[in-house]
């Protein structure tokens, strides 16, 4: 369950006030590195260790203090309750100074919870505004950085349109939503965006979490004769699910889907079926970002990556646990002493470029302060055997490049 990573072994002070003699920097960081997310917490313990190393050349003083830097990694194993015990014993037992929420709405919003009932700086990431800020009706202590909901529908938009489904169609859309944070919240926006585009919904209804028979959903999709399934979900609900959409016998001609498509390992489980499937892109080794922390660039880390694990491109939601990190060292370089409240303040003051692009903390939903970050859309392609993705929309953020175009892919062998 849990894994530490530090330099320096000094003890810390209480959560809420540190020693005097205290000179150890200390990060939580709840990953989930077992369970149903464990794709998304690919490479944690890599980055861990680049950040580790690079603090060890590069030391950070605090209020003219050298200080010792560690970082607490223990495993949600993908659970929520597990992530709020975890975040508990983070900040009560081993008296973080900063905490990092990371890997999705259902492992962000219960370290957030904490984190803000504490008092303690949080550096949120990888999930999407709306859940979060949906989460408490206060943030004092939390800054996030991902995209909105928004931005996810308009890039799956640009999808269907690439996929010949475009607003206005009266395409028929095909909602595959679970009933917890993040699909609830997917669920509302594209029910209401779907609407005013011109699409027609066909909404079976939101379904539990870790359900295994979706022989009504799939029904559903047969008898409306859906264009289109669109959805996020974790990877056992999408294999469940599309295995029986295929097994009924329903012909959609695109599918795009968040969190469940992003990684190499998920879509290779599918196996023929995920050819042409579509999803985001948050994070690509060809964008054209350097961190102003360490210097190295996008392509770079990839290779570094690649390097030291087999030849895996660095999987998307490890970039932007490099980036949390990156931003917790900028944070502790800049704050004027340990103090919470300065720690604090540190963060809420971030204005720079990090491996996934530049973070400025300068925006607000439901009084939650986030940095909004890249969105583009791809397509996963069989090249050579293999499953690649291709950023084939970059509508959103014209900066980063195309590294493919709109091939008609399996989908479920809608003609």
């Amino acid at each position: 369950m849990l894994s530490a990573a530090m330099l320096g072994m000094t003890s810390c002070g209480s959560g809420s006030q540190r020693a005097e003699n205290d000179n150890v920097i200390k990060i939580g960081y709840i990953n989930p590195t077992t369970g149903s997310l464990a794709g998304n917490g690919e490479g944690c313990d890599w980055i861990v260790d680049r950040i580790n190393d690079y603090v060890k050349e590069n030391p950070i003083t605090v209020d003219g203090q050298m200080m010792d830097f560690e970082i607490i990694v223990y495993d949600s194993e993908s659970d929520a309750n597990k992530c709020s015990e975890l975040a508990q014993k983070l900040i009560e037992e081993d008296n973080v100074d900063l905490i990092v929420a990371i890997q999705t709405p259902n492992t962000v919003i219960p370290v957030v919870e904490v984190a803000e009932r504490y008092e303690v700086p949080c550096i949120a990431t990888q999930a999407p505004v709306d859940p979060v800020s949906a989460s408490r009706e206060t943030f004092n202590w939390t800054f996030l950085s991902f995209y909105t909901l928004d931005d996810v529908y308009e890039s799956q938009r640009a999808l269907w349109t690439a996929a010949g489904y475009a607003p206005g169609s009266g395409s028929r859309i095909g909602l595959l939503f679970a009933n917890d944070a993040d699909g609830t919240a997917w669920h509302e926006l594209f029910v209401r965006r779907l609407a005013e585009d011109g699409y027609t919904v066909v909404d079976p209804g939101q379904y539990p979490s870790g359900t295994t028979d979706f022989t009504n959903l799939a029904n559903t999709f047969k008898k409306e004769g859906i264009d289109v399934i669109a959805g996020t979900n974790i990877p056992p609900d999408f294999m469940n699910s599309y295995n029986a959409v295929i097994s009924a016998g329903v012909e959609a001609g695109a599918v795009t889907m968040g969190k469940c498509c992003l990684l190499e390992s998920d879509v290779n489980a599918l196996g023929d079926l995920a050819d042409g499937i579509m999803t985001q892109v948050w994070w690509a080794p060809t964008n054209p970002f350097t961190s102003s922390l360490t210097g190295v660039s996008s392509p770079d880390l990839d290779a570094a990556y690649a390097r030291d694990n087999g030849g895996r491109t660095m999987p998307q939601p490890a970039a932007y646990g490099y980036q949390a990190l990156e931003l917790a060292v900028h944070t502790f370089r800049t704050a004027k002493s340990m103090n919470k409240e300065d720690i604090r303040d540190a963060v809420a003051a971030l204005d720079t470029d990090t491996i996934i692009g530049h973070v400025k903390y300068d925006q607000k939903m439901n009084g939650l302060t986030f940095a909004r970050t890249v969105l583009c859309g791809g397509q996963w392609q069989r090249e050579d055997g293999e499953l690649k993705l291709r950023i084939i929309d970059n509508s959103l953020h014209t900066d980063i490049p195309l590294t493919g175009k709109y091939i008609e892919g399996n989908a479920t062998n809608k003609k």
